[in-house]
């Protein structure tokens, strides 16, 4: 069957313009590609990427775990996630199968993110085994040189942070979702359940460990803000981020995330119900705010992606300032080192 479905897909694409075909294969395979369907396979990940984040090669794994012990209410990733656990073998198995699919751009990899859409070190849900087996297996990749770990930071400690840069023998990134600084939004907006002080003790955690950080912060998070009060909200969250990490001399990133309506979320509802209709954030807000901090030294990446949970109207594409130079000015800023701007 699977070589019957092959020969009819090459026949398509020999009758198709090449601009099309490049166009088909980018949507389908480069940054959009989808990221939302339901992976019933356990020996595969949810999601897997090759991108290019801040100048590096980075392949980016979704694992397909047990879902996130966690419902956010802008979330709606863990939905489709298995309830049931998922072991060392299947996902030492997700992580051979996505190692053979990129097989040819092996030895370009500089980055590896190792992701669930929860928290990897939470250990009820992924399991440390295969974590474990996964981290000190990369000594055999000498190109990689920095290994990104998703995780809300109550999970993570920093001896199990030290071992894994000695068993690796590569550099530990934490990333993670701070989200906002208003503690309002964070408890009744979000329903993040995880105080500033959680959020600042896990800092203590990683400065001891001796690694990086990698914060999501969202841009407009309560769908009552204002585009001001976006902007302002989020500027004061990279702020604090920054400062609170200069003080513990922990390496930054920034993960701006232009905010989106979740499909099925309860975020979602109380947006759709906002009085003459929800406004998603201005993607030139979102730009002129990362300029600027990108000029005092902050280094930003744009989350641009949707992830397949959102109609374009319900994003920074519906909003009338967006344009295709807005979004490849983003884009062009995801690819380039800080240094080369």
């Amino acid at each position: 069957m699977n070589n019957v479905i092959s020969i009819m897909n090459n026949n398509v694409a020999k009758d198709m313009a090449l601009d099309a075909f490049l166009s088909d294969m980018y949507r389908r395979f480069g940054p959009p590609k989808p990221m939302n369907d339901i992976v019933e396979d356990r020996e595969w990940p949810h999601f897997f990427l090759h991108r290019n984040f801040l100048g590096e090669q980075d392949l980016a794994i979704l694992f397909n775990t047990k879902r996130c012990r966690y419902q956010c209410k802008f979330c709606a990733l863990p939905y489709k996630a298995s309830k049931e656990w998922i072991g060392r073998d299947l996902v030492v198995q997700q992580f051979k199968n996505v190692v053979q699919e990129v097989r040819h751009a092996i030895g370009v990899f500089e980055r590896l993110t190792i992701a669930n859409e929860g928290s990897v070190f939470d250990s009820t849900t992924f399991p440390l085994d295969a974590l474990e087996e996964i981290v000190s297996s990369t000594r055999s990749l000498p190109n990689i040189r920095k290994l990104v770990i998703e995780s809300r930071l109550e999970f993570v400690q920093a001896d199990v942070l030290r071992r894994f840069k000695a068993e690796s023998g590569k550099s530990i990134d934490i990333l993670t979702g701070f989200e906002t600084l208003d503690e309002t939004i964070r408890d009744k907006v979000l329903d993040k359940r995880e105080p500033l002080k959680a959020f600042l003790s896990g800092l203590d955690e990683i400065a001891a460990g001796g690694v990086e950080l990698t914060a999501y912060v969202l841009f407009k998070p309560s769908p009552s803000m204002s585009d001001v009060e976006a902007k302002d909200e989020a500027e004061a969250s990279i702020d604090f981020l920054t400062e609170q990490c200069a003080q513990r001399s922990i390496p930054l990133i920034v993960r701006l995330n232009p905010m989106y309506v979740s499909r099925g979320t309860p975020w979602a509802h109380k947006a759709m119900a906002q009085p003459g209709g929800y406004q998603p954030p201005r993607l030139s807000d979102v730009l002129a705010l990362a300029q600027a901090k990108q000029k005092e030294g902050v280094r930003i990446y744009y989350g641009l992606t949707s992830e397949g949970l959102s109609g374009s109207e319900d994003t920074y594409r519906g909003r009338d300032d967006f344009s295709s130079t807005l979004l490849k000015q983003c884009i062009v800023s995801n690819s380039q080192r800080p240094s080369d701007r």
